[in-house]
């Protein structure tokens, strides 16, 4: 009896001892299977731009008659991301970053019975204008980057993904001049506007908070570590918020970015 005894406490310290080597190797081979994930088929780069752009309606309204003059401002943009490739080849792969970034622009346009909300005697006059409008956007943001990339040849990548962006800093206001407002419709009564006298418009407070859209791009290699690198973003939710209808048409965030990187 006592024999059996010994003989079912020897087998079964031997298996406890069997499994947690089983558990042991077991989270060592998942240790090496994570690490591996995070060091093997990686690319991290760090990146810098320009923007060129502005918050725009999808082709020019009619309450739109010219653009007199456009300015896009010293518009910069900082990033870190990093790709993970899904073979050795380093054909396809996913990248993830993080990017400060501020989008803007000045612009001073000829307009027709321009619907906006401009401020007059501390008051906001809304109504129909006509004459000249100049607007002036300054926003920040903090944007996070998803992008699918594909490796062309040892020179060239293109990517193409999706963007979220939160809103950091806000600007977005003007005046207008050289007209008249017809107060509340277009038959209203009149507010004129000569000379050197204007009226302030600031919907700063309208400007939306979340932003997300699209982008495509290429970088080019210059080297094993620096490339540039040209890209086209566009807002697909408008600039400012869905129930702001102080401006009969939406406007939406479409960039060109240019800049350069450098590749770890």
């Amino acid at each position: 009896m006592k024999k059996t005894i010994y003989t079912l406490a020897l087998s079964l310290g031997i298996l406890i001892t069997a499994s947690a080597q089983n558990q042991e190797e077991q989270k060592s081979v998942e240790k090496n299977a994570f690490e591996t994930f995070f060091t093997e088929n990686m690319d991290f780069q760090v990146r810098a731009h320009f923007s060129i752009g502005g918050s725009s309606p999808l082709g020019l309204p009619k309450e739109i008659r010219k653009i007199d003059s456009y300015n896009p401002g010293l518009q910069l943009g900082l990033e870190a991301n990093a790709t993970k490739w899904f073979a050795d080849d380093k054909h396809w792969g996913v990248r993830l970053g993080l990017r400060f970034e501020g989008k803007g622009m000045t612009t001073k346009a000829n307009v027709k019975g321009y619907l906006t909300e401009i401020i007059q005697d501390n008051a906001k006059v809304r109504g129909y204008f006509t004459g000249d409008v100049k607007t002036k956007v300054r926003n920040t943001y903090l944007t996070v980057p998803v992008n699918v990339i594909y490796k062309i040849n040892e020179d060239w990548n293109i990517y193409g993904g999706l963007y979220f962006s939160a809103l950091i800093d806000k600007t977005f206001d003007g005046h207008v001049s050289n007209g008249y407002l017809r107060q509340n419709d277009p038959n209203g009564s009149k507010l004129t506007f000569e000379d050197d006298s204007s009226a302030p418009y600031d919907f700063s407070k309208e400007v939306r908070k979340f932003q997300w859209g699209t982008q495509v791009g290429a970088e080019w290699k210059m080297n094993k570590n620096f490339l540039l690198l040209g890209e086209v973003s566009y807002g697909f939710n408008g600039v400012l918020n869905k129930d702001f209808d102080a401006i009969s048409f939406s406007m939406h965030n479409i960039y060109l970015n240019l800049g350069f990187g450098y590749q770890f």
